[in-house]
């Protein structure tokens, strides 16, 4: 079986540091992760077989992965842009 979640560390690895950074920190990231996490989920259940969805349902979950993914990247680039070096 292969792996089908889509982590977004691997799927933004230039974005790595700020993912880890933000998880730790950041509580509207921390949120938006955790929905992240449940839509990727969803997704799998649904094309594992283990929880069938309809088509349109699996299209649903994976427009809303694109865009909870779209609003981190948005967050981390906000915060990368005023990061103060250490």
């Amino acid at each position: 079986m292969h792996n089908l979640f889509h982590h977004l560390a691997d799927e933004l690895p230039e974005y790595r540091e700020e993912i880890n950074r933000l998880s730790a920190t950041d509580p509207k990231f921390q949120e938006l992760m955790s929905k992240y996490r449940e839509v990727d989920h969803q997704i799998r259940l649904a094309d594992e077989n283990i929880e069938p969805k309809c088509d349109e349902s699996v299209e649903m979950f994976k427009r809303q992965r694109l865009a909870l993914m779209d609003d981190m990247v948005h967050l981390i680039r906000s915060n990368k842009g005023g990061r103060v070096p250490a």
